[in-house]
């Protein structure tokens, strides 16, 4: 469902006597007040964890000599949040151009660690066998790669805003509704109507255990 669509389920939830609205603009304060709660509601679900839909990979050339790589440096234009740091399942790698099948693995170094062995002393450039994140979530790679690799690295989307009739959010569209019950919950809180918050926050729960069971996963620093 898209933003416009969403909102008139939201209309319709409230069990309000007025038309649905046409637009997601130029409302009135009742309904405003919907949109806002729409929005608001899909910032909170995107914000509250590692969703697997939210995780995205890039595959691009290094700089020679360059050790320092913001989101857009590696082609990354729109949407950049985080990058994903090391786990159990993952750690970024490297390989050769045109032999992809020369994967080495690069091993997270804590940001002061890393500081002291690789940007304050002096290296010449080599094969990067280490990465950092600094405090502008920037990956750091050590030492300055001497030749264009191609770094295969995942990160995290920014959370997207609802700002048109037309946007969709981009969860799995199952679970869409989940922003509506979560909207309504907020609504019936301040029209102070309990029969709507009580049906809200079944809804909200059900739907909710079903999302951290498809696409949950713990946050990560």
């Amino acid at each position: 469902m898209n933003y416009l669509a969403l909102l008139q389920r939201l209309h319709s939830e409230t069990l309000r006597s007025t038309a649905a609205p046409v637009g997601v603009t130029g409302l009135s304060d009742r309904n405003t007040r919907l949109v806002n709660a729409l929005a608001d509601a899909w910032l909170e679900v995107q914000s509250e964890r590692d969703w697997r839909w939210m995780r995205a990979t890039t595959d691009a050339a290094l700089t020679i000599d360059l050790q320092t790589y913001a989101g857009a440096d590696l082609g990354i234009v729109s949407r950049f949040g985080r990058w994903r740091a090391e786990d159990d399942t993952y750690c970024p790698t490297l390989y050769i151009n045109g032999a992809p099948n020369s994967l080495w693995q690069l091993t997270q170094w804590g940001l002061d660690d890393f500081r002291q062995l690789f940007i304050y002393r002096t290296q010449g450039s080599s094969t990067p066998v280490a990465f950092s994140i600094d405090e502008a979530d920037r990956l750091l790679l050590g030492p300055a790669p001497v030749a264009a690799y191609r770094l295969r690295a995942e990160y995290w989307l920014a959370p997207m805003t609802l700002v048109d009739a037309t946007d969709v959010p981009d969860m799995p569209e199952r679970f869409h509704m989940l922003l509506v019950w979560r909207a309504l919950m907020d609504i019936a809180r301040s029209d102070a109507a309990p029969e709507l918050l009580s049906r809200a926050e079944v809804s909200y729960g059900n739907l909710h255990d079903k999302l951290l069971f498809d696409q949950g996963r713990l946050p990560t620093t």
